[in-house]
């Protein structure tokens, strides 16, 4: 399961995975992922999205082939992708996933956050 939320004054998306996803749920998350990073780029000039993914599993293979790669989403050099896990072990397993300076794996929302707002104008 996904949920998405907008704050408009902080200028970020939420994602919130929890649960084991089907092929058919990751695929549309992926395409509320493009959908949610074009809105925002158009309404705030980038795309900074925090996931909170504290109560999800290791996803399937077969789900996560479908899913959208960080990769995938971020365009332009102000895109930042914040990911939160629930543990030091699937922090170092997703670090070593991305090799892109605008993506970030943390523990804590509060860290993440303030990464994705780290050189934004207030």
């Amino acid at each position: 399961m996904f949920k998405f939320r907008v704050d408009d004054q902080k200028k970020l998306v939420y994602l919130e995975v929890s649960g084991l996803m089907s092929v058919e749920e990751a695929d549309k998350l992926s395409d509320e992922l493009l959908a949610n990073a074009s809105a925002a780029r158009r309404r705030f000039g980038s795309f900074r999205v925090l996931v909170d993914g504290r109560q999800s599993p290791v996803q399937p293979a077969a789900t996560m082939a479908r899913y959208k790669s960080p990769q995938e989403v971020l365009d332009t050099e102000e895109d930042r992708y914040a990911i939160v896990v629930g543990s030091m072990l699937s922090k170092l397993q997703t670090d070593r996933s991305f090799d892109d300076d605008r993506i970030g794996v943390f523990l804590e929302l509060d860290s993440a956050e303030a990464w994705l707002l780290s050189d934004l104008p207030s």
